[in-house]
């Protein structure tokens, strides 16, 4: 079982007193669900292996609404595999690469990534994470996920980056891997590319520009309309 453990306390205080139904019982079910081993993939069980390939989550802060309902729905066809009798991998992992984790940091730590030494910008996210990573965990555990805790992973650790290195040179070996010049979003600020997800398109007002070029081997001038100017350099 991981070692991390979480420091957030148990405050939750709905605000209808519930008669029939005391919500501290669900942690103290969700508890024995894990203490029982339900919750754990185990190789050695019967049962047909029935594989749930979860997204990790991106740890750059507090989850939402709507990752907590999708992650339900995910949940919900771990349960009723369970009630087929199928052996069931439902792993819970956190993404903590990436741009947002970047931003995340910067701005809680007041520092920018850029003028900061990169150990200690390492050292600053890596705490981020473990404190985001916490909490998304209690939040996943209170609203019941039948996730196997005890053995988390990361998109950080060394044994994932060594995993996904091997893959990639697998691919490379069977040709799958290609070369191409494409278009890519970059970000001055970040000073790096960025996903097209990561993009927020903005329509904006616009002005059409006519600009002459002159020809050299003679005086007329040749007349283009743009509304992107400052491209023609390019």
């Amino acid at each position: 079982m991981s070692s991390e453990k979480s420091q957030v306390t148990h405050n939750f205080v709905p605000r209808l007193a519930e008669k029939r139904w005391d919500h501290h019982i669900e942690r103290t079910l969700f508890e024995t669900w894990r203490h029982e081993g339900l919750l754990t993939f185990n190789s050695a069980l019967r049962g047909k292996p029935f594989v749930i390939d979860t997204p990790p989550p991106t740890t750059s802060g507090k989850w939402h609404i709507g990752a907590v309902a999708s992650y339900s729905q995910i949940d919900m066809i771990a349960r009723s595999q369970r009630m087929f009798g199928n052996n069931v991998l439902f792993p819970i992992g956190f993404d903590r690469n990436g741009i947002n984790v970047e931003i995340y940091v910067e701005k809680n730590s007041n520092v920018r990534m850029r003028d900061t030494p990169r150990q200690q910008f390492i050292e600053l996210c890596a705490n981020a994470l473990d404190k985001l990573e916490a909490q998304m965990t209690e939040i996943m555990m209170t609203v019941g996920l039948s996730g196997d805790y005890d053995h988390r992973y990361h998109t950080d650790q060394e044994s994932y980056r060594k995993f996904t290195q091997a893959t990639f040179i697998e691919l490379w070996k069977r040709g799958l891997v290609y070369e191409t010049t494409r278009p890519n979003n970059y970000c001055y600020e970040c000073g790096t590319t960025i996903a097209d997800a990561e993009i927020e398109y903005e329509d904006l007002p616009s002005s059409l520009s006519y600009i002459k070029f002159k020809v050299k081997e003679s005086s007329e001038n040749v007349l283009i309309a743009t509304t992107r100017p400052e491209l023609i350099c390019a």
